[in-house]
């Protein structure tokens, strides 16, 4: 199939690296590849389901592609096709539904088999081939996730994901590398290394600490993250040593989820921790680095959970010295076992207890941000705005905007002193210098 193609990316850092994978199968079959928005004569939709908001996303912006391009045709791929093949394939223009284990061939399937009446659907079983290799050499100038990793067996009680994306199962050692050299040279200088739970990242050649030594050899690579990773065990103290060393390209920042800090309420969710534990590691990685960013997740109204709950979690949320926490309401999903459980809060106590928890995630939000001012940090200069201020995140995570006369540097290194908050996600910074 020739012509155009454009790909939406919902959900995670996951699906995010696997579109850019699915693109470049694209350009390599002798598509072209548009932004998602313009016409285009195939539309690849790159699902989730981690919510059921979030399906009904998928759905939404599957309606406004086709009434946009009603002669276009649709494939559909990711957790949602995962999970609900039948329901997608009533969806108008669809013509191939592509399970989670067969995505990285989308391109391939859609090449090799033209659209029928109505739409195909095509399964895989899980494998340890999780990932494609990235082979094109058009530019990428944005930071990018890295897939190491896919799969999840926590068995969480509000999760879908493992049913959606199988057993752990790691990337190979050496097409990580390789992926991450293709990356680089097509001018990223800021990976993001992500999978569906990092901290099951088990190969051969070495462990997760041993992958991030290995990346930070590679040559114009100039920061690497870790995203979002499950806690209790994920080489914590080793991560730490390289982010406090200001020559490895490790940042030092964490996103450790949490979803609760009641005990009662994460063993009903089936979490392997307590908010003990939870807590040392956090102070833990603040005593060892002190200007380190700690974020989380939090779910607020999960079945069991009552007002006690809610309220020791919001409690040693603002006493934990964390720098943000993303709040999430509870919603029953489908095929989970949370959705089967009893004493679940009306939906009104759900959301009046979120939106309180949001309440306390900006104030310790800007208490992280008070405690940097006036310091100085490095930041990855980004797209540079007509007033001149070019958009950038520190090192430890915060998004600052700096202005700066010259043009033209983008993917810059570059010191800048914090110095007061614009808004609440952003903070203004004067530059010192060039790195």
């Amino acid at each position: 199939m020739n012509g155009t193609v454009s790909i939406c990316t919902l959900g995670c850092r996951v699906n995010k690296f696997e579109s850019e994978a699915i693109a470049d199968a694209a350009e390599r079959a002798g598509m072209k590849v548009v932004g998602w928005g313009e016409a285009s004569d195939l539309a690849v939709f790159n699902s989730c389901a981690l919510t059921v908001l979030a399906e009904a996303k998928t759905r939404n912006a599957m309606r406004a592609f086709a009434r946009k391009n009603p002669n276009s045709f649709i494939a559909v791929t990711g957790c949602y096709a995962q999970t609900a093949a039948d329901a997608l394939a009533q969806m108008p223009n669809v013509k191939w539904i592509v399970s989670n284990a067969a995505k990285l061939k989308t391109i391939e399937i859609i090449s090799n088999n033209p659209p029928q009446k109505h739409a195909q659907v095509f399964h895989s079983a899980p494998s340890e081939a999780c990932g494609a290799l990235m082979l094109s050499d058009s530019p990428l100038e944005d930071r990018m996730n890295l897939k190491i990793q896919d799969g999840c067996d926590n068995a969480c009680s509000y999760c879908i994901i493992p049913r959606a994306r199988g057993l752990p199962r790691s990337r190979d050692f050496g097409e990580i590398i390789a992926d991450a050299e293709n990356i680089v040279s097509r001018g990223v200088r800021e990976i993001i290394i992500t999978g569906i739970n990092i901290s099951k990242f088990n190969s051969p050649r070495g462990t997760l600490v041993d992958l991030v030594d290995k990346l930070a050899g590679i040559k114009n690579l100039l920061r690497l993250r870790i995203g979002s990773i499950e806690p209790p065990h994920f080489h914590l103290e080793e991560l730490l040593d390289r982010m406090a060393d200001e020559s490895h390209p490790l940042c030092p920042h964490l996103h450790i989820s949490a979803q609760s800090l009641s005990d009662k309420v994460l063993q009903a969710m089936r979490r392997k921790y307590s908010a003990e534990e939870f807590l040392s590691t956090v102070k833990f990685a603040r005593d060892k680095i002190p200007h380190i960013s700690v974020g989380t997740d939090i779910i607020c109204g999960h079945p069991g959970e009552d007002e006690s709950d809610f309220l020791e979690t919001r409690k040693k949320l603002e006493k934990s010295g964390m720098a943000y926490a993303h709040v999430f309401t509870f919603s029953p999903r489908p095929k989970t076992l949370a959705a089967t459980m009893k004493n679940t809060p009306p939906k009104p106590e759900r959301k009046s207890r979120a939106d309180s928890l949001r309440e306390t995630a900006a104030a310790i939000s800007e208490a992280f941000t008070k405690s940097q001012t006036g310091t100085v940090r490095t930041v990855l200069l980004e797209n540079r705005l007509a007033n001149g201020d070019y958009l950038a995140y520190t090192d430890n995570y915060m998004q600052v905007a700096v202005n700066i006369n010259e043009q033209g540097l983008k993917n810059r290194l570059a010191n800048i002193k914090l110095v007061s908050p614009i808004n609440p996600n952003l903070t203004r910074a004067e530059f010192i210098n060039l790195v």
